[in-house]
């Protein structure tokens, strides 16, 4: 539970990536002791920002035809691939006959229409330099909020939650508008609310069924399915960023209510500077929204089967792992992250929103794993012999996911970091500064774990800081969040300072405590110098060969070669000397067992194989094991609540309510 600026204690599931840090931060001070991060004052608080003018009763005047058109078009920009409200061309012919007779325009398209103002306002990122640059800078320097204003003028207009019980298309698509801009400005209550408002309207209007959209002309038809689809993305985000029940349940969903199958002519991959054409924006919107709904199915199927009874097993996260081997057949040429810096910023926008998100729901399916691991290593005071409880077995498949978290972390810094230096990543889209905000958590919990050698951990963590600082620039809610960052990064270094020196020797025996060495030596070798990857922070290798699924898909993993990739960052097993020096608080010094082989998600298949990393081979040193053996797979299954036990009561009673697990 956490405390808003108005005193309220709020929900955060475990599926938030705040509802960890009590935890992450009850482990890093029994090693490292005290400090401004595990002491922040505002470890028990939710940032919530405040509309900044309250008392507003008149709307603001439109403004100018000039001005208006850069704002449409940041919208849809920024928008791209995540929502789908409106046909782009139709709004813009729309908006001209407003212009052209203001007063023929009635309130329900004044509201839309200053929603869509106040949205393209908030993200906008213009290119240095141009027009549209010279307008936005030229409405930020006013001293109140103008998005704010956009977005009062249309609830006076015509306030879509006053008129619930009448509420009809355009209100669905108002409430989605609101949802989006209340997320923008750090309102992820507010948000959450009004889009729960926004999915019982469209449940009263039938737009979750295949067979109450087919009376309607075919112009409705996409429309319809296109809202609930992107109401269907937003709950998804919500419910895994805020750990709360989703509004939407796919098994009310008839037909083709989410994947309706468009059909588009191929196109050429090529992009203009400038917004592409109608055809081209509207296929790769559609395209974008179809990938995104993909990996939100499985984001709710992972809250609905791992994080609402709190349980996860190796077993049960190999049956939904086997899910993403689709994804990468169903992701369009147009739409993969290496074109992201020839793309134009519709485009790019669209392409981080596709691989965001399917990054995220691996770290979300993963990150039990990587928790439980990290706690093992810690906890080994309170029971020096928990490590060797579960046999050698259960914990490769365990740490098979763990690894993979640490890559779909590092990859997900990787692709904001090319927008970053390509000049489109906006400074206030909330789904990617909470998907970086994650990210670089895990990536600082391993580096002071070390659990995982990640050879590119520096730069990540440095690319992750600028790109915080980058959005906190303008986003109070990213100022928080740099924070935690910035007090968290300072314990690592700390740490790492104590450290011996990693050693080039060759890989130690097993051990008794379950420690065993990589058996590739070549996986071991330090990355030459000549193949680094460039500090701008790309990683865009060539495509891969045509056979490379081909070649890959039924082969075994060899234990004596392997093939390395120029540039792309590693996770590498370490050696027992490099085991951190524990607080004087411990009465033992935990061990620091070597991870398998082969991660489920292989950190140089993601970053090479347009995230075709889910071969068969993976499944022989983990679910096919569990058949040979004729085990269940489920006595490696993990209770959450165990997380917390692990730790004394009064550190748990820190948190509101205590006696049990709470965010910070």
């Amino acid at each position: 539970m956490l405390q808003d600026p108005t005193g309220r204690l709020l929900y955060l599931g475990d599926a938030a990536t705040l509802a960890n840090l009590q935890l992450i931060r009850m482990m890093i001070e029994s090693v490292a002791g005290p400090s401004p991060f595990t002491a922040d004052a505002s470890r028990h608080k939710i940032m919530e920002s405040q509309i900044s003018i309250p008392n507003m009763r008149h709307p603001q005047l439109l403004p100018d035809k000039k001005t208006a058109v850069v704002l449409v078009d940041s919208f849809f920009i920024n928008t791209h691939g995540l929502v789908h409200i409106f046909e782009r061309q139709d709004f813009l012919s729309r908006m001209d006959a407003c212009y052209s007779d203001p007063l023929s325009a009635d309130a329900p398209w004044l509201c839309l229409l200053n929603l869509v103002f106040a949205i393209g306002l908030i993200l906008a990122t213009p290119a240095p330099g141009s027009i549209e640059e010279d307008v936005i800078v030229k409405l930020r320097k006013n001293p109140e909020e103008l998005s704010d204003k956009f977005y009062l003028s249309a609830k006076i207009l015509n306030d879509p939650v006053v008129g619930i019980e009448d509420s009809d298309f355009w209100s669905i698509q108002a409430l989605l508008l609101m949802t989006l801009y209340m997320l923008a400005r750090s309102k992820r209550n507010t948000a959450f609310a009004l889009l729960g408002m926004a999915v019982r309207s469209a449940y009263a209007l039938g737009l979750h069924r295949q067979e109450t959209t087919q009376i309607f002309p075919s112009e409705t038809q996409s429309a319809r399915q296109n809202i609930w689809r992107s109401l269907f993305v937003l709950d998804r985000f919500l419910s895994s960023s805020l750990g709360r029940p989703t509004a939407i349940s796919e098994d009310e969903c008839s037909g083709k209510a989410l994947n309706p199958n468009f059909k588009f002519q191929p196109t050429p991959v090529s992009f203009d500077p400038i917004l592409p054409g109608p055809a081209v924006f509207y296929q790769t919107s559609i395209q974008g929204l179809d990938s995104v709904v993909r990996s939100c199915s499985v984001i709710g199927m992972t809250l609905r089967r791992v994080y609402q009874p709190r349980k996860i097993s190796t077993k049960l996260a190999q049956e939904i792992a086997d899910i993403y081997k689709q994804w990468p057949k169903n992701l369009v040429e147009e739409l993969h992250w290496r074109h992201a810096r020839s793309a134009s910023a519709s485009q790019g926008i669209a392409i981080l929103h596709v691989n965001l998100f399917f990054c995220h729901s691996i770290i979300l399916l993963s990150h039990p794993f990587f928790l439980y691991l990290m706690n093992m290593i810690i906890t080994k005071r309170y029971n020096p012999t928990e490590a060797s409880n579960r046999s050698k077995r259960m914990y490769t498949r365990m740490t098979l996911f763990s690894n993979s978290c640490v890559a779909a972390s590092s990859q997900t810094i990787n692709i904001l970091q090319n927008a970053y230096v390509a000049g489109y990543l906006p400074r206030r889209n909330p789904c990617f500064i909470y998907f970086l905000f994650s990210a670089t958590i895990i990536i600082l919990c391993n580096e002071f774990v070390y659990l995982y050698q990640h050879s590119d951990a520096t730069r990540d963590i440095e690319n992750a800081s600028r790109l915080m600082d980058y959005c906190a620039e303008t986003d109070p809610h990213a100022s928080t969040l740099t924070y935690i960052v910035s007090s968290f990064r300072d314990v690592v270094e700390k740490e790492k300072a104590k450290r011996p020196q990693p050693s080039d020797g060759p890989s130690p025996e097993p051990t008794s405590t379950g420690a065993y060495p990589n058996p590739n030596p070549v996986a071991q070798a330090p990355m030459d110098s000549k193949t680094s990857a460039p500090k701008q922070g790309y990683y865009l290798p060539h495509p891969p060969s045509a056979n490379l699924l081909s070649s890959t898909a039924h082969s075994t993993p060899s234990a004596t070669a392997t093939t390395a990739t120029p540039g792309i960052p590693t996770l590498q097993p370490l050696p027992p000397s490099q085991v951190p020096q524990i607080h004087p608080g411990y009465k033992a010094k935990p061990s620091y067992p070597q991870p398998p082989r082969q991660p489920f998600f292989n950190l140089d298949s993601l970053h090479n194989s347009g995230f075709s990393f889910l071969h068969d081979q993976h499944r022989s040193d983990g679910a096919d094991e569990v058949e040979r053996e004729g085990s269940s797979g489920n006595e490696d299954q993990i209770d959450f609540n165990t997380l917390w036990r692990s730790w004394p009561h009064s550190q748990q009673q820190q948190s509101f309510g205590g006696g049990g697990p709470r965010p910070a």
